[in-house]
């Protein structure tokens, strides 16, 4: 018998298992009253020893007198346990050839190799002879990182030096006086404030930035407002991109000057170039499937030609399952980086979900496609042409509010069930038609109805 951890309450146990100072033998060879401390080591209780005549008695006056109090106790901390489960999730921690792996968990002592970590409050600090990936909805470093620091999340806070570089991004990212980054600093966030020190350079991009520390290089700035403080030290040229002017304060010290240029964020002008890249991206991508699907028509040209019939002859079976895989691929990736053991798999799933999503939409507008050009898979020819023309139709009717876009997700959707159900063996489901017929002169009746059925596909 295996016990949880339970401080500082006296139990009878006959089996077990210890860690120091006792071991699993000895526990065994002693079984009697034990205590639990905070380690979850087990002590034996002095003056208590049990004879095996009484070994029964103990266990069974001990067992009848705490079952009802235990079960009212349980009953009562029920709604505790549920709320501190929602509000707490679990930790999960583990250390891989010196590299730390944490899950709402944070390393209890120095790191020699890497730290990842995630959760929903990441507080790292202890130092890191390696990197740092730190993601959660608050993220705060306060010791020392050796290697390079990557963190995203709500709030990033830095308050310690980083070795190498330091790519942070989040809604608020601020680096302290205490901070400093001996390499690369990228900062990317809705509030970035720069107290610390960064060599070599520092490139910032967000809505409203504070500049009030010292970095040894070129800064680059692109934001809507900027605030140079007083403590702010440049020694390189700082290019600033902004709506408006920077407002610079006299004691700020830039070696290289500032060069201001002004960019509207709003201005229709970058719209239409975004526009029009926009439009460049979605040709692109247009010609990117169409060239897919020809080659996946001319080399199996018999399997893509079931996958489409699946996809128009079952067509509930095709989009419940596209959705349930469209639905429950990412929540099995974020299950299986909770486990941390299941984390290779789970960004193997990361990684192949935009594949499936790309292979989905294709699979649903060659159904459509295929439906036009008939059911022969041999007309290479015309199921091509007709994917061209379906890739084309969909690519201008995608610009339709709403409506382009529930269709354009009815056939990723209805493409997904039709793969699944395609790599499952699913079979189409066989149309019979029983034709009325003339009885030929000299023929019976009954000669006519035992010919086979027409099966049409």
């Amino acid at each position: 018998m295996q016990t949880t951890r339970i401080e500082g309450v006296a139990i009878w146990s006959h089996r077990l298992t210890c860690k120091f100072p006792y071991d699993e033998r000895e526990c065994e060879a002693n079984s009697g009253f034990m205590t639990i401390n905070s380690l979850n080591q087990c002590h034996r209780i002095e003056g208590f020893p049990v004879s095996s005549e009484s070994e029964t008695f103990w266990r069974a006056a001990g067992l009848a007198n705490i079952l009802p109090a235990l079960a009212l106790v349980l009953l009562l901390l029920i709604p505790v346990l549920a709320c501190a489960a929602v509000e707490r999730p679990g930790t999960h921690e583990t250390i891989i050839a010196g590299d730390y792996f944490g899950a709402n968990a944070s390393p209890a002592s120095m790191v020699e190799g890497d730290a990842f970590i995630a959760g929903v409050h990441v507080d790292l600090k202890q130092p890191v002879n390696g990197d740092a990936l730190l993601i959660g909805r608050s993220v705060s470093v306060s010791d020392r990182i050796g290697g390079d620091v990557y963190a995203s999340g709500g709030s990033i806070f830095l308050d310690a030096s980083v070795v190498g570089n330091a790519r942070l991004a989040g809604g608020n990212v601020e680096i302290t006086r205490r901070g400093q980054i001996s390499g690369k600093t990228t900062l990317v966030g809705a509030r970035v404030t720069m107290l610390g020190k960064a060599g070599r350079q520092l490139a910032v991009f967000g809505e409203d930035v504070v500049l009030d520390g010292e970095v040894a290089g070129n800064v680059t700035i692109a934001s809507r407002t900027l605030s140079i403080g007083p403590n702010a030290r440049v020694s390189g040229k700082l290019t600033y991109r902004g709506s408006l002017p920077a407002q610079v304060d006299p004691a700020a010290a830039i070696t290289g000057g500032i060069n201001y240029l002004g960019f509207d964020f709003e201005d229709e002008t970058y719209r239409a170039v975004a526009r029009v890249i926009a439009w460049i991206g979605a040709i692109a991508f247009t010609v990117g499937l169409f060239l897919i699907g020809t080659l996946t028509i001319v080399m199996a040209p018999q399997s893509t030609a079931h996958m489409s019939r699946l996809g128009r002859r079952r067509p509930i079976a095709s989009i419940s399952l596209g959705l349930l895989t469209l639905l429950l691929m990412p929540v099995t990736a974020v299950l299986l980086m909770l486990t941390l053991v299941g984390i290779p798999l789970a960004f193997m799933l990361l990684l192949i979900w935009p594949m499936i999503l790309i292979f989905g939409y294709l699979a649903g507008v060659m159904a459509v496609s295929d439906a036009i050009a008939g059911p022969s898979a041999d007309a290479k020819g015309r199921r091509i042409f007709l994917l061209a023309m379906g890739l084309g139709v969909m690519l201008l009717f995608a610009r339709v509010p709403f409506a382009g876009w529930i269709i354009g997700v009815l056939l990723l959707i209805m493409g997904i069930g039709a793969m699944a159900l395609n790599a499952m063996g699913a079979t189409v489901p066989v149309k019979v038609s029983k034709d009325k017929r003339a009885v030929p002169v000299g023929r019976s009746p009954e000669t006519i109805s035992r010919q086979e059925p027409t099966l049409r596909i």
